[in-house]
């Protein structure tokens, strides 16, 4: 057990902050790992032991549900599809819906079954739709972990009832931050309790087992785990304002531990931190003059959005930094990195992006001059 007063986060100790963020005790529960993640920028505010490997269970599911709303966002498949279930989905343990073999369920019905209660049968039916077999579609699982640079996480299968499989809670925050930037799943994920097969013999209900789901202020939703091995586990996505949090905890000892110390993780968040949106001058930015260019200038802007986190209150006291040269020499690329756009708090850089060309604009050679001249006789 690990008491503390205060939480003093990453992003405290690397801008120099010497104070206490939460004046609130709190006794740390025993758990192999958690962490909290602002979902935008990536960063880590609060963690402990993030990036060792454990297991994790069923939160393997958030990659299985990450898959499938990447293929109902492209339309490769969609609700209404009709999968046949086969006798290994059928003949799975743990948290079913008794599927039977042979029966025909739609797409939509068991993404309900997977997301509120974790259905194991349901979660292989969808496997094997989507990939052909388990097997390849825990293939693609590890293959879209790789890509979201998930270093420490390995998917035995597609569902976490393989305990050799792995990750961190770093890589689980991660792949839940990537999960909820789809809305494919509607109120499932904060529905309490459901049903599929309503109204017939074979009606099976579903509860969910995230209870932070059942009251928790801007909760978009989670995944609850358990096992022996993996204790008791837990990822949630909330939000508040314009701030997106993930908090994740792995092998607590307890149900009770593991929602209290994700409830506390996010309080502490929303309560301390604020996510800041830049406001440049953007006459800072273009036009960039060009020398021997077809034309004079090239209208330019930062690459992407820079929003960072700050301690809240924190946010006034950025200053922007302009780092733009005078002039570029032609040709010039639509793309090309032209300058540098930082956000600095005191001493520190928060944020920084590379400002770039808006626009191509080509070298004015002997022969593009004479084609220029040629164009403009012939409009007159």
């Amino acid at each position: 057990m690990k008491k503390i007063i205060a939480v003093i986060t990453a992003v405290a100790l690397m801008l120099n902050f010497n104070i206490l963020v939460s004046a609130e005790e709190y006794t740390i529960p025993e758990t192999n790992a958690y962490v909290l993640l602002e979902a935008e920028t990536g960063t880590v505010l609060y963690s402990n032991n993030e990036n060792e490997r454990f297991p994790i269970s069923s939160l393997a599911k958030i990659m299985t549900l990450l898959i499938i709303a990447e293929e109902l966002e492209t339309g490769r498949v969609t609700p209404s599809d009709e999968i046949p279930v086969s006798a290994n989905a059928s003949g799975v343990k743990g948290s079913i819906i008794w599927l039977m073999p042979g029966e025909i369920m739609p797409l939509g019905e068991l993404v309900k079954a997977v997301v509120i209660s974790s259905a194991n049968d349901a979660t292989i039916a969808l496997a094997e739709y989507v990939a052909g077999s388990a097997e390849e579609f825990t293939a693609l699982m590890n293959k879209r972990a790789s890509e979201l640079g998930m270093n420490d996480t390995f998917f035995a299968d597609c569902g976490g009832f393989d305990e050799n499989s792995y990750s961190s809670a770093f890589d689980v925050s991660v792949m839940t931050a990537e999960l909820f930037k789809y809305d494919v799943y509607g109120k499932f994920f904060t529905t309490r309790l459901s049903a599929v097969r309503e109204g017939t013999e074979l009606e099976a209900q579903l509860l969910n087992t995230n209870k932070l789901a059942h009251w928790y202020k801007g909760l978009l939703g989670g995944k609850a785990g358990q096992s022996q091995n993996a204790g008791f586990c837990l990822t949630n996505c909330a939000r508040r304002d314009n701030m997106k949090l993930i908090a994740v905890v792995l092998g607590a000892k307890t149900e009770e531990d593991r929602v209290d110390l994700s409830e506390y993780l996010l309080d502490v968040g929303f309560k301390n931190f604020e996510l800041i949106s830049p406001n440049p001058d953007s006459e800072k930015f273009s036009p960039v003059k060009v020398l021997r260019g077809i034309k004079r200038t090239a209208q330019a802007a930062p690459d992407k959005s820079v929003n960072f986190v700050v301690l809240r209150g924190e946010g006034q006291n950025t200053e922007y930094e302009y780092t733009m040269p005078e002039s570029v020499s032609a040709p010039v690329e639509k793309g090309q990195t032209l300058g540098k756009f930082s956000v600095r708090l005191g001493d520190n850089i928060i944020s920084e992006t590379s400002i770039i060309a808006l626009e191509t604009v080509e070298e004015l050679t002997f022969k593009k001059s004479f084609e220029i001249m040629v164009r403009s006789f012939l409009r007159l």
